[in-house]
């Protein structure tokens, strides 16, 4: 029987200082999320004497709409993003095609592009279709922009999928859409739900892209949150609580969304580990 190692006094304090340095910034977002403008100014880190929770429905008024327009651009550039690009992903590993390698290395390609590169042309292109200031100015680049990273990632997953799945089903009767949908999509839940949530962190996130296509009426949370934090600070003390209150409304989605996937997200971080 192993005995039980107690850490020593120095993993102790890197412990302590990670737990301090993590902990640190939500404390000050949430305290300060309940403060008044002259609390604010005279001390950040005090806990307020009397909670204000009125920023937070200043907050809901000032981003509410911004962060349904985010949540219906990013589901459904997202659920594109995994669709497309696992099918991509199951046809560059499993299949034989013409030029298979040559088409995957010009996708591989892609990703040493940087993005600011492609802002001016694509801004021109979206105008001269007619698209500026709608769902579809954001939605169909980012799932142009999302292919090559998530193609790349599920290929090296469906690579490791043992061939005598695929053999067997075929020996059966079964096609390459019956195959796709009936025993690479269950076998790949979790890598499929990896991909998902990095390309959703990243398009929630966004500003550069939103900021040049849309307007007011369909702006995106972050920039709801820039514009906020700009009137605010236009009259007299600036309102940092109710700016607080909107940083953590808009983080509520993505924490609740990896604490209800994290388990498939840790899953799919490991297999792709392993098999990469």
């Amino acid at each position: 029987m192993r005995a039980l190692r107690l850490p020593g006094a120095g993993q102790l304090l890197l412990l302590l200082l990670l737990l301090v340095f993590n902990l640190l910034p939500i404390y000050f977002i949430l305290e300060n999320s309940v403060k008044t403008p002259l609390e604010f100014a005279s001390s950040t880190l005090s806990f307020p004497q009397a909670l204000q929770w009125s920023n937070y429905s200043v907050a809901w008024e000032k981003i509410s709409m911004s962060l349904y327009n985010t949540s219906i651009i990013t589901v459904a550039s997202v659920v594109a993003i995994v669709a497309f690009s696992a099918m991509s992903a199951y046809s560059f590993s499993k299949l034989r095609f013409p030029l298979k390698n040559t088409l995957f290395l010009l996708v591989f390609g892609l990703l040493l592009i940087p993005g600011f590169l492609t802002l001016i042309p694509l801004y021109l292109q979206i105008k001269k279709l007619g698209l500026s200031d709608s769902y579809l100015a954001l939605i169909l680049p980012y799932i142009a922009g999302g292919q090559a990273f998530s193609i790349f990632v599920l290929k090296t997953f469906f690579e490791q999928l043992p061939d005598e799945i695929f053999e067997a089903a075929r020996i059966d009767g079964a096609g390459n859409i019956r195959i796709f949908s009936t025993i690479v999509l269950p076998l790949s839940i979790p890598i499929c739900t990896t991909v998902a949530i990095i390309n959703i962190t990243s398009l929630w996130n966004d500003y550069l892209l939103p900021s040049l296509l849309l307007n007011r009426g369909h702006q995106t949370i972050t920039m709801a949150l820039v514009a906020f934090e700009a009137a605010a600070g236009n009259y007299g003390l600036s309102d940092y609580g109710g700016m607080m209150a909107a940083y953590l409304i808009a983080a509520v989605p993505l924490l609740l969304l990896f604490s209800l996937l994290m388990r498939n997200f840790v899953e799919g971080i490991s297999s792709g580990s392993i098999k990469m």
